[in-house]
């Protein structure tokens, strides 16, 4: 494979990823507004943000299997249309249930990171295959970056509330769309483990001990710093009186940080993957306690520095 065909391909996966993590980061550093705006109570704007997860837990092993079966490219290409209806959705919504109509429509596509690992799998040998992952990896980091500076800085931009950050997403995501139809190739060879429903898959792979190990820790940790990200726009909105535009500043900052991190530390983690999760999983709980001894906001960002690291480590 030539490195101009496999620069456009990586390149590509880059940004299916890349704007799914936009959409899931675009409402956080807003949500004080938005609950606003909606006159919902936090348990219905907790909701809000949970539908995308529990769509995309549901989806992505539906559609991995899918993958497996028809091919990477034709569920990539149908997972992004289904993103950029949902930002179509998302730009013209007015009531509470249309977020959420969105939100869940995005969700249940965003189970393309999937496939997109997937075929990153693909096109990769084992030696490369870190390189590959890491790429993804990246990716997450950039859209956790994006998503909440785009919802920030885009906010109420003429009076329009959401409307211009919505759209600006839903252009990326089309963008993407194109670039998967025109220069991703569906790869040569495809890893399928058999043609057995994903369930069975599941069961099997759950099997092995290891791997139940590295989900339920997995679990764990994402369970608490889900709570973190969705709860964190209140906490500086009620506590220090920052701004949707300060909150989004403070996201750029932590996805700044973290890809850092991921770009310089998390490369290297191979040789050593025992000790450096486990030190990523030390450092984000000394960054999740500092958070809440932060009383002023210079604390808050030292605590924050602390998180991002750890973050990225895992």
């Amino acid at each position: 494979m030539t490195s101009n065909r496999r620069f456009k391909e990586f390149f590509t996966l880059y940004l299916i990823v890349a704007t799914e993590l936009i959409g899931f980061g675009l409402i956080i550093p807003i949500l004080p507004q938005l609950a606003y705006q909606l006159e919902q109570n936090r348990f219905m704007m907790g909701l809000l943000l949970a539908a995308y997860s529990l769509a995309q837990f549901v989806a992505a092993p539906i559609l991995g299997s899918l993958s497996d079966k028809y091919g990477r490219k034709p569920i990539l290409v149908i997972s992004k249309l289904g993103s950029v209806a949902a930002y179509a959705i998302l730009a013209v919504a007015t009531n509470y249930w249309m977020f959420f109509l969105s939100r869940l429509l995005d969700g249940f596509t965003g189970g393309n990171i999937s496939a997109a690992r997937a075929y990153a799998a693909d096109i990769t040998s084992e030696e490369d295959r870190p390189k590959g992952m890491a790429i993804i990896g990246i990716a997450f980091g950039t859209g956790f970056i994006l998503g909440p500076a785009l919802g920030g800085f885009l906010y109420g931009l003429g009076n329009q509330g959401h409307v211009i950050a919505a759209w600006t997403a839903g252009l990326m995501s089309f963008l993407a769309l194109l670039l998967t139809i025109f220069l991703l190739k569906e790869p040569e060879r495809r890893n399928v483990s058999s043609t057995q429903s994903f369930l069975p898959k599941f069961r099997e792979a759950f099997s092995n001990r290891s791997i139940q190990l590295i989900c339920a820790a997995q679990a764990i940790y994402m369970i608490l710093f889900s709570a973190f990200e969705s709860t964190f726009s209140v906490y500086t909105f009620e506590t220090f009186r920052f701004t949707e535009k300060t909150n989004s500043l403070i996201f750029l900052y932590i996805g700044l940080l973290a890809l850092v991190v991921q770009g310089t530390i998390t490369r290297r983690a191979p040789k050593n993957l025992r000790l450096v999760t486990i030190l990523g999983f030390v450092i984000a709980a000394v960054g999740f306690m500092a958070i809440h001894l932060a009383y002023v906001p210079i604390y808050l960002l030292a605590a924050l520095a602390i998180l991002s690291v750890g973050v990225a480590l895992v």
